[in-house]
C-alpha cells in the first residue's frame, strides 16, 4: 500500500523526472525541509465521487516522497489539474532516486510522521489504499450523454465496471449516482438494464454491476448531462487482494497484526481452475499466527471471495462473498 516507483535502468538515472498530477486536486502540504523520514515531501488531495465514500464522495492524501524539487508554483492550497507538472522525482532523505508513492485513505494520518511501518496493526493498515490501484480503477471512462423528455439513450456496455464509481455530470459539478438521484437530476426510472429480451429498473443502485455485453438505458431530469462509467483496467489484483484480506478481519478484534510482506500467490489451483489464489499472515493479539485467504476471479478480477484460518476453532472459515461495488 505504499509502492516504491524506480526507472527501468534502476540507480539514479530517473533523478529529475517530472511528475504529474493524477486528476483535480490541491496541495495539502508542501515540505521542503530535507530529511530522514522522507527527504522532500508533497501530499495532493484529490476526491472523487464514490458511493461508499463519506456523502457519495472519497476524499485521499496522496504522498510524493524524496523529490528533489517542486514545479513552478506548486505551493499549500493551490490547485492542480490532471496532467500538471507538480514535482521532480529524486533521492532526498538519503535514499537512491525514487518515487515512494502512498495513498492516504484517513485524515487522521499524520502529514509529519510516517506509521507505514511492517509488521502494521490491522488499524493503521486500513488507512492506507495502493495509489495505483485507485487510478487504474478509473483511467479508462466510458461517458453517454443522457437523453431527457421521456427519452432514454440505450448503450450496450463494454467491460464490467461497478455502479459504486459512476457518476452523473452536469453544469460542471459531478455526483455519484445514488447522489445525482437525491438531488433530482435523475430518478429511479432513468436507469435500465436489459435481461433476455425484457427492461428492468434499476433500483439498487449500491448494489447493481454493469456488466460486459448487457444493454443499459439511462434519461435524465436536466439537460446536458452525462453518465460516466469508469471501467477497472485490474492491472493491480495484488493490492485488491491484500485489501480485501485486511478487510476480511478488520471487524475480528482478535486479529491484531499484518505483515504485507508474508502475501503471496499461486495462480491458478488446477489447469481448469478459474480462480486466482492470494494469501497472507496475520498475528492474533495474543501472537499467534492466522492466515486470511483471497479468490479473485480470472475472467472477472471484481468477483472476490475471502477465508480465513480460525486457530481457536482449528478450521478454515466459509468463503465469504465479497461485495463487487468496494473497491477500496
Amino acid at each position: 500500500m505504499g509502492e516504491d516507483w524506480n526507472g527501468n535502468c534502476g540507480g539514479d538515472t530517473d533523478a529529475g523526472y517530472p511528475l504529474f498530477a493524477i486528476a483535480d486536486g490541491k496541495v495539502s502540504w508542501k515540505d521542503d525541509v530535507n530529511n530522514s523520514a522522507g527527504g522532500y515531501k508533497l501530499y495532493i488531495r484529490y476526491s472523487f465521487p464514490y458511493a461508499h465514500g463519506s456523502n457519495g464522495v472519497q476524499t485521499w492524501d496522496s504522498g510524493y516522497f524524496h523529490l528533489n524539487g517542486f514545479a513552478s508554483g506548486i505551493g499549500n492550497g493551490v490547485t492542480v489539474y490532471p496532467g500538471q507538472e507538480v514535482a521532480y522525482l529524486g533521492g532526498t532523505g538519503g535514499w537512491p532516486a525514487h518515487l515512494h508513492w502512498e495513498g492516504q485513505w484517513d485524515s487522521s494520518v499524520s502529514l509529519t510522521e510516517n506509521s507505514y511501518k511492517n509488521p502494521l496493526t490491522v488499524s493503521e493498515a486500513l488507512k492506507y489504499r495502493a495509489p495505483s490501484l485507485v487510478v487504474d480503477d478509473r483511467r479508462d471512462e466510458i461517458v453517454y450523454s443522457a437523453a431527457t423528455g421521456g427519452y432514454y439513450t440505450i448503450f450496450t456496455m463494454s467491460g464490467n465496471a461497478p455502479s459504486s464509481t459512476a457518476y452523473i455530470e452536469w453544469n460542471n459539478e459531478r455526483k455519484s449516482l445514488k447522489k445525482a438521484i437525491e438531488a433530482g437530476w435523475m430518478d429511479v426510472h432513468h436507469l435500465l438494464y436489459e435481461n433476455g429480451g425484457s427492461w428492468y429498473y434499476y433500483y439498487d443502485i449500491d448494489n447493481n454491476f454493469f456488466e460486459n455485453g448487457r444493454q443499459y438505458a439511462v434519461s435524465s431530469n436536466v439537460s446536458g448531462s452525462t453518465l460516466h462509467i469508469p471501467v477497472p483496467r485490474n492491472n493491480y489484483q495484488d493490492d485488491r487482494a491484500r485489501l480485501d484480506m485486511i478487510r476480511a478481519v478488520e471487524n475480528d478484534p482478535r486479529f491484531a497484526e499484518v505483515n504485507v510482506n508474508t502475501y503471496g500467490k499461486e495462480a491458478p489451483w488446477s489447469v481448469d481452475s478459474a480462480w486466482d489464489i492470494h494469501w497472507m499472515q496475520f498475528k492474533f493479539s495474543d501472537g499467534r499466527t492466522a492466515y486470511v485467504n483471497q479468490l479473485t476471479n480470472r475472467s472477472n478480477p471484481l468477483m472476490r471471495n475471502t477465508a480465513y484460518y480460525d486457530p481457536d476453532l482449528g478450521q478454515w472459515t466459509s468463503w465469504q462473498w465479497l461485495d463487487w461495488n468496494q473497491l477500496y
